[in-house]
């Protein structure tokens, strides 16, 4: 388990000249399936995108509330540069007319706003916190004082209309509000992340406090003037209407959403809400019922940028966007509007089959489905609704002709899918493609052959590792599954693990190294060995995840000081986190990795995504263009900064020249003093990271290079084998040699059947 965390990137300077683009989408498409043509629909949604003009600053500046009344969208937008500090502005623009303007708004040095709302008669509230304070000689805060303001200006003209202190109807310990809405009465529903919702008359008389159970999610006014609010509950997001009459909150609503994705609730000038989802819908609350509008992947936009969206007055779709990982990140206005498919330039469709979508995969789909004028990838997402179901239907599909062009190989064993002939050899595309196998990390494209042929691949990885003191465990690279118990049978197991319950141990000696048990090519199972019996009867000696004690409050920095845990089961994923464990450790690290017969224990694991073409696809050449574009020297040398490393090792180079450029600021005395580049926290350890040593590169580099076996490609019903047979083991109703021998004769069966 990875607590790693980045505490403290650098500011990046934001360009902040909006353009006008507009990009046509392709709604209508060619597809060789006559039953994807009869399926086609006569229309498409199209977003246009709107210049805003927010003025200029040279440092950070951000979107932080918005709010719409009719066609105008209302704005606050923070900025903050060197030179004059922080500041807030307010900004009205019309969608229609495309006009900007500022709203005049006095602030003091330290207040900001928090939230917007509009009043039913197009007024915009405003909260604002004001604070003040002084410090002594020692630079020390003083007499701080702050209190909350609600300020109602006309939403034409930016006027005063009133103002007051509401500082007294908030929670004492919370006063920063996390959600504002007025509904259709005029009374304020004010959250201030306490799990208490304050409601207030428009004479601002309180009407009631209503306790929260969870955490307030979302909220929203819907057309009908109600207001929802959205939080988890045991089936999953919840939203759910306030009830004044009761002063509670009501049932949820039925066939809004379900499960535990990522929505959001906006206002709708067409029926009750607008839900934001991977699709846009729009509620009806007194039907219960949903219009599916599109989804945001159709029209190429990231879902997870949306700031704020809904209905213009003739029912086009609008958002607020913001790409915070683009070079120049900076806020846009989208417009999305139905038009007639014959509008649309038609593009050859590839199909890309997943269980779940990544999160950079997703991004690499838009930025190739907007660059490319002959192909455009589509989703078919198999794990949206019942995740068993889709697993099943996923496997049927890939071994039949109804295979998806690409294959998301991330859960499903590649090497059994070419050996059934399912995938295509990607080394013929390379060669073609002038791509050579000597420019890339070959023990990562080793990974993912089978026989010399490559059937994956990967845009960037990380190495699944376990780390330990060489004092403790040696200078050593890896072990075998016998070194390892031999290992933990001379110390004290409940000092091995940092989170040492049975799953994690099968993991760890088991499902990571899940080839030592099988040989696919010849379908020959090794359960019943000495090995996986004596896994057994160490895994017995920890308690399964219900009983294990997860409320423990030493951290892990603690432990390893104090030898509490030998081993740290984690993940290298950049030159900073490496630096952060080699401060954690404070001595020199052997990374034994994952246990298997040939001692390399570091495991590759896929960052981005790991893709296979299928050999039954009809546009190999379309999903190839895509992949290229992951793996070619533009993407791979400018890929942005976050988790994993790039394949090709120029880019790696890069990458590592960059981590060892040292970053200068002028102290008082003109005198040039290195800074850090970023500080990283690992539980109750933080460290500030300066430029890397080649030293340290150097060890990342054979870390790096040990590495060729995959990881997080188990056979999920391989586990749920050995979970259903070893239940009995564990309550002592069977032996370890007995309970191995039903596991062997299973996993047998299973893997004839599937070869």
């Amino acid at each position: 388990m990875n607590n790693g965390r980045n505490k403290g990137r650098k500011s990046v300077t934001l360009f902040l000249v909006l353009v006008l683009a507009a990009f046509a989408l392709a709604g209508c498409r060619k597809s060789s399936s006559s039953d994807e043509e009869a399926e086609k629909k006569d229309y498409a949604y199209v977003p246009e995108y709107q210049q805003i003009d927010l003025g200029t600053s040279n440092g950070y500046l951000d979107v932080n509330s918005t709010v719409a009344y009719g066609d105008n969208l209302y704005l606050t937008v923070s900025s903050w540069d060197e030179e004059n500090g922080s500041s807030y502005r307010l900004y009205k623009y019309n969608m229609v007319d495309k006009k900007t303007e500022e709203l005049p708004l006095e602030l003091g040095e330290n207040d900001y706003i928090t939230r917007l709302a509009v009043t039913g008669g197009g007024n915009i509230a405003i909260l604002i916190n004001h604070s003040s304070y002084e410090l002594d000689e020692n630079g020390e805060v003083t007499d701080y004082s702050s209190y909350v303001e609600l300020k109602e200006i006309s939403g034409e003209s930016g006027s005063e209309v009133n103002s007051q202190d509401i500082t007294g109807i908030l929670s004492e310990d919370s006063p920063y509000v996390q959600h504002f809405m007025i509904d259709g009465k005029g009374n304020y529903y004010i959250y201030d992340g306490e799990q208490v919702l304050h409601v207030v008359s428009p004479e601002l008389q309180k009407i009631c406090d209503i306790s929260m159970d969870d955490w307030i999610n979302d909220m929203v006014v819907s057309k009908e003037g109600d207001v929802y609010v959205g939080s988890y509950g045991e089936t999953g997001l919840e939203l759910k209407k306030v009830d004044l009459n009761s002063k509670s909150l009501g049932e949820k609503l039925e066939g809004i959403v379900s499960g535990y994705g990522n929505w959001n609730f906006f206002p709708s000038t067409t029926g009750s809400i607008l839900v934001s989802g991977d699709k846009v819908e729009i509620y009806d609350a007194a039907s219960t019922t949903k219009e599916d509008l599109f989804s945001w992947l159709d029209v190429d936009v990231n879902n997870n940028y949306i700031v704020q969206a809904g209905e213009l007055s003739d029912g086009r779709i609008w958002a607020v966007y913001r790409d915070y990982e683009a070079e120049e990140s900076k806020p846009e206005i989208l417009i999305i509007k139905k038009v007639s498919a014959s509008e649309v330039t038609p593009k050859t469709e590839i199909t890309y089959g997943t269980l779940a979508l990544d999160w950079d995969m997703k991004r690499m789909i838009i930025e190739f489905n907007k660059s490319n004028e002959k192909y455009r990838i589509v989703v078919k997402d198999y794990g949206t609704e019942d995740y068993q179901t889709g697993r099943t239907q996923f496997n049927a599909d890939i071994t039949s002709g109804k295979c998806p062009d690409l294959i998301d190989l991330r859960s499903g064993n590649f090497t059994l899918y070419a050996n059934k002939g399912v995938l295509e050899n990607l080394y013929p595309y390379m060669e073609k493609s002038s791509l050579k196998k000597e420019d890339f990390l070959e023990n990562v494209l080793a990974a993912y052959e089978v026989d010399g042929k490559l059937y994956a691949v990967i845009s960037a990885f990380t190495i699944s590792t376990t780390m330990a003191k060489q004092s403790v465990v040696g200078n050593i690279n890896g072990w075998t599954l016998s070194e390892m118990l031999d290992f933990v049978e001379a110390n004290n197991p409940d000092n091995i693990f940092n989170y040492g319950y049975r799953d994690s141990i099968f993991y760890y000696c088991i499902y990571n190294n899940i080839d030592e048990f099988i040989d696919w090519e010849t379908g020959k199972c090794s359960f019943n060995g000495d090995e996986f019996i004596r896994v057994l009867e160490f895994a017995a000696k920890f308690p399964d995840a219900e009983s294990f004690n997860w409320s423990d409050q030493e951290g892990t920095y603690s432990k390893l000081k104090a030898d509490k845990i030998l081993l740290l089961q984690s993940d290298i994923h950049s030159t900073q986190s490496f630096q952060m464990y080699k401060g954690m450790f404070g001595e020199e690290i052997a990374f034994v990795g994952y246990p298997n017969s040939e001692r390399r224990g570091n495991l590759i694991q896929p960052a981005g995504g790991c893709i296979g073409i299928s050999a039954k696809s009809k546009n190999k050449d379309g999903a190839w263009e895509f992949l290229q574009t992951i793996i070619g020297k533009d993407y791979q040398e400018n890929m942005k900064d976050g988790w994993g490393f790039p394949i090709m090792k120029s880019a790696l180079e890069k990458m590592f020249e960059e981590d060892m450029t040292p970053e200068y600021y002028e102290d008082e005395n003109g005198e040039q003093v290195e800074t850090m580049k970023t500080s990283w926290g690992y539980d109750d350890f933080d460290i500030d990271i300066y430029a890397a040593t080649q030293e340290e590169v150097d060890t990342i580099w054979e870390i790096l290079k040990s590495a060729d076996k995959t990881s997080g490609s188990v056979d999920e019903q391989l586990i749920n084998i050995i979970t259903e047979e070893t239940e009995a083991f564990f309550k002592g109703q069977k032996s370890a040699a007995d309970t191995a021998a039903i596991i062997q004769n299973r996993i047998q069966v299973y893997v004839n059947e599937n070869r």
